[in-house]
């Protein structure tokens, strides 16, 4: 089995709220499933080239021209395969204007892609990926989930739905959120969310996600 942790928050583990609930939530996990391979993937200090034209023309030939093409093409390619083989992913990032940060879209650009993530066939898209679940750790400094929250971060139904596109539509979504909006209650929020998570990384593999 093996665990993706995908953290996009820049900021320190001790600082950011978003990747100490996701923390808590593996180790609880770990916890009960010791045989489990766990890699840390900090966007912010991974290389996602540009898409540029030249790049582009090569994902649909096959074939990059030059050096440059070539190296960015690889990194591409290994960041899909070690992202197609894995069997659990824990996404954490804070909810920046209504969305995820941009290092996380270049990343599932990168990795979701026709062909390995999902194919097209006749009857429409059809995902290649089963029997795998993902957990959505989500900062925010308003609350953004409930009924009609104004807030609601726009990232969590893209990714929700793309995964489902990829056959995986086993997500929840753990929430710490409030901070800035209750800043006198910010780590009250912080270590409820961190005991939450705890109880449900203990079961994920127990419990179904929210499914679409």
């Amino acid at each position: 089995m093996k665990l993706l942790h995908i953290a996009a928050s820049p900021k320190l583990d001790k600082q950011s709220s978003s990747k100490r609930v996701a923390n808590a939530f593996i180790e609880a996990y770990l916890m009960k499933h010791e045989q489990t391979q766990c890699r840390y993937i900090d966007l912010n200090t991974l290389e996602i080239p540009h898409m540029t034209k030249e790049l582009l023309e090569a994902f649909e030939s096959g074939i990059a021209q030059h050096q440059t093409e070539q190296r960015a093409l690889q990194i591409y390619n290994n960041l899909c395969d070690e992202f197609i083989t894995a069997d659990r992913y824990v996404i954490s990032f804070p909810n920046w204007n209504l969305t995820a940060p941009p290092a996380l879209v270049s990343y599932i650009l990168a990795v979701i892609r026709a062909g390995k993530a999902f194919r097209y066939t006749e009857h429409g898209s059809e995902g290649l990926l089963h029997n795998k679940k993902v957990t959505l750790v989500v900062a925010s400094g308003g609350i953004t989930s409930g009924n009609h929250p104004k807030e609601t971060c726009t990232a969590i139904v893209w990714l929700k739905n793309l995964f489902c596109v990829c056959g995986i539509c086993d997500v929840q979504v753990l929430y710490c959120e409030g901070i800035e909006q209750m800043p006198d209650q910010a780590e009250e929020i912080i270590t409820a969310a961190v005991q939450n998570a705890k109880e449900q990384g203990a079961v994920w593999d127990i419990n179904a996600g929210d499914k679409l």
